[in-house]
């Protein structure tokens, strides 16, 4: 397997893909070359084009200081995201199975690109980092064209054309309580926003579409996780409006009593439903976490649940203190017990499968037996086939990933 130093262009829009064709990872500086004079053929204002050109510029550069330089264009999705950022490491992941990464030279056009830094530096180390800004005509830089180019940001289309549309479309269907309708989308939409909520909902939407498509049993636990919550409003609504309303407090703190019953088993089954996902990816390790989680989520309602008793006046004051200290022995436990799940102490089969690498970020091989009796992992060397074994105490568990000390 061969060790390179990778000049790295990244195209997180994917723009090659969509204009040009070609799907990345795009390996070696004719490639490079004739995708980037492809593209430009293509869209002559793309900006990405030119980070191609400016990418096989300093590739030549790149190559008096090492040695093993290459040169490589990394694409996304057409949306960016957690879209594009999953198959931006697909690609990565199909890169080192073919070479031995020994660092990365990033060229980006802008901030966009630029956030996948973080997703390379999880392989191996940055070098160097340029930024290629892109000289425009005056008539380019005109205001027409950059709010053009602005909504074609998703995040920003939605925000300027897709909630105006949805306002329009109610006041068209509703008429006279109109008013009202568009009040609750427009104030929804911006707590939504303001409280980065909205990136919340569209990561859970898309965990359950990745749910779907491969075929998890968690996918029924994230549904009902949906619904649980629904459906306590509606009885909790259901409450409130059977009331004679002779005191509000009373009546509102009633009616969410009721609703907390079906927010904790919603909050319970969605970490149940990335408990069961944690097997499936080989990330059990992390599965204390969510049975601390769980243990907390079950102690918070306690202590709320106790503290409308009191404010109903069904249960003494002193009901919420103790309550507390319960709730915080009940965590501290928990805590405890939750080491027992933590394997990034022990040797567990789990390991088995997982990619091991070195302190610098160099692709050691994969793991290929774990011994318990022995407290060792032993790893198949790619290159010679051979198998290295390694002690506990050599190597540590980081993001489901195996490094090797020293």
């Amino acid at each position: 397997m061969k060790k390179k130093v990778f000049v790295v262009c990244v195209d997180r829009d994917n723009d090659l893909g969509r204009k040009a064709k070609i799907e990345g990872p795009v390996v070696g500086r004719e490639r490079n070359l004739a995708a980037a004079q492809k593209l430009i053929l293509a869209d002559p204002s793309e900006s990405d084009a030119n980070t191609m050109f400016a990418a096989i510029t300093k590739l030549e550069e790149a190559k008096k200081y090492y040695k093993n330089a290459e040169i490589v264009t990394i694409t996304g999705e057409g949306k960016i995201g957690m879209k594009a950022d999953k198959e931006i490491n697909r690609q990565l992941d199909k890169l080192e199975k073919e070479y031995l990464i020994d660092g990365w030279i990033v060229i980006t056009d802008g901030a966009e690109d630029n956030q996948v830094i973080p997703l390379l530096q999880s392989r191996a180390k940055i070098l160097s980092t340029e930024q290629v800004i892109i000289k425009q005509a005056q008539a380019v830089e005109s205001t027409f064209y950059t709010i053009k180019e602005a909504l074609k940001d998703p995040g920003i289309s939605r925000l300027f054309l897709g909630v105006p549309g949805l306002l329009l479309l109610v006041f068209f269907f509703l008429g006279s309580y109109s008013i009202q309708a568009v009040a609750l989308i427009a104030g929804a939409y911006l707590l939504l926003k303001g409280f980065g909520i909205e990136d919340r909902i569209v990561g859970f939407i898309r965990l359950i579409n990745e749910s779907i498509s491969e075929q998890r049993i968690s996918v029924v636990m994230y549904i009902a996780a949906i619904l649980l919550p629904i459906v306590g409003l509606w009885l909790g609504y259901l409450q409130l409006m059977s009331s004679e309303f002779i005191n509000i407090g009373i009546d509102v703190a009633s009616a969410l009593r009721a609703l907390y019953p079906f927010l904790l088993f919603g909050a319970i089954t969605l970490i149940a439903g990335r408990a069961v996902d944690s097997f499936y990816l080989k990330k059990a390790y992390k599965l204390g976490d969510y049975i601390v989680q769980a243990v907390s989520i079950i102690c918070v309602w306690a202590i709320v649940d106790a503290g409308t008793l009191v404010f109903l006046r069904q249960a003494e004051l002193s009901w919420l203190p103790a309550n507390i200290m319960l709730s915080f022995v009940i965590v501290i436990l928990a805590m405890r017990i939750s080491k027992t799940f933590d394997i990034r102490e022990r040797i567990s089969k789990i390991f088995v499968g997982l990619n091991v690498m070195d302190e610098s970020g160099n692709y050691l091989g994969k793991i290929i037996e774990a011994d318990r009796k022995k407290a060792a992992i032993i790893i198949q060397d790619p290159k010679t086939l051979r198998r290295i074994e390694k002690k506990r105490e050599q190597f540590t568990l980081n993001q489901g990933r195996i490094v090797v000390n020293g």
